[in-house]
């Protein structure tokens, strides 16, 4: 706990003030039974200071009050110029294939469970920046824009399926667009979309934009645009069909046109084969986008000001009531 103005601390120093001018205050002399023995009862006499303690007491509760007790009540990082990043990941059927080894080559997984075990990594490691997410296979969808709240985001990712059998494709060129589209309302001024895919353009939609024309178009907007190439390089491999359970073909990587649009964009080309060159290809990433922030983080505290000043309220409610009976004093 924590004083917003603990300079109305000094108050306190005040709550013997009461007391003292209760012992200042003239006294009239009355006529008295002091010449008879004494009698044993109890009175109200060690009572008459009690006013004067209960006004010492507001006193102090009221300077709390204004002091504003507060806790912590939740922290809030606000970017200030970081880096803006949309990755474009392929949900394709393709990328159920279960031929990337992980775990030093000891297991297999499919590449869309590496690539959204290390774009997590990747996501955690980069707490002020904007992030977001598009997945695509025939039609993209914005997944989560470029927010702060990756808790949020890491949640999405884990929720990615492969694409459903009607949405089966490859729309390289419009994933692009859309990723470019979410970066645009980013207020940082750099800007980075990674697109990762295991497949060529093969869009099954009408009038699919070309993916050149994407890559020039985030060059014009000034986007760095990288590309990663997951799985075998080189036609037709050998991979697992994760429901029948048997081998399937799956064709790889269109390499030569990835490098072709991060080239067009500026930006860089990478290929991964396994989950640790997978992660080799982010730490590259992560290391190549990298800005000064400026942020800033915005805490809210809850105010504990109201139980203070209800005290000094009951304090003085009692005082007066007290005041009123065999308490009271005469002018």
């Amino acid at each position: 706990m924590h004083f917003a103005q603990p300079v109305w601390l000094w108050l306190l120093v005040l709550m013997p003030l009461p007391w003292l001018l209760e012992r200042a205050r003239p006294k009239i002399a009355w006529p008295s039974f002091d010449g008879f023995p004494p009698r044993h009862r109890i009175g109200w006499v060690w009572l008459r200071a009690l006013p004067a303690v209960l006004r010492g007491l507001a006193i102090g509760g009221l300077s709390v009050a204004l002091a504003r007790p507060q806790t912590v009540g939740g922290v809030i990082r606000i970017a200030g110029q970081g880096v803006a990043i949309v990755v474009a990941l392929d949900q394709s059927s393709s990328m159920n294939a279960v031929d990337f080894p992980t775990d030093r080559g000891t297991r297999l997984i499919s590449r869309l469970e590496a690539a959204k075990l290390t774009f997590t990594r990747f996501v955690q490691g980069r707490s002020d920046d904007l992030i977001g997410l598009v997945v695509f296979a025939n039609y993209p969808e914005l997944a989560c824009p470029p927010i702060l709240d990756h808790a949020f985001l890491v949640e999405t990712v884990a929720a990615v399926r492969s694409a459903r059998p009607g949405d089966d494709g490859t729309n390289i060129g419009d994933a692009i667009a859309w990723g470019l589209d979410a970066l645009l309302s980013a207020p940082p001024k750099k800007k980075v979309l990674v697109l990762l895919t295991d497949g060529n353009n093969e869009p099954a939609v009408p009038r699919p934009l070309d993916p050149e024309q994407a890559a020039l178009l985030a060059r014009e907007l000034g986007v760095t645009l990288h590309t990663i190439a997951i799985g075998r390089i080189g036609g037709v491999v050998r991979g697992l069909d994760p429901q029948l359970r048997r081998p399937a073909e799956v064709e790889g990587p269109n390499l030569p046109l990835l490098e072709r649009l991060a080239q067009l964009s500026g930006g860089r080309s990478f290929a991964a084969t396994d989950a640790d060159a997978l992660d080799e290809v982010f730490h590259t990433i992560d290391a190549l986008e990298k800005s000064p922030v400026h942020g800033q983080v915005l805490t809210r505290y809850d105010e504990h000001y109201v139980p203070w000043a209800g005290f000094a309220l009951a304090m003085l409610i009692l005082e007066r009531f007290l005041a009123l009976g065999r308490l009271r004093r005469l002018p």
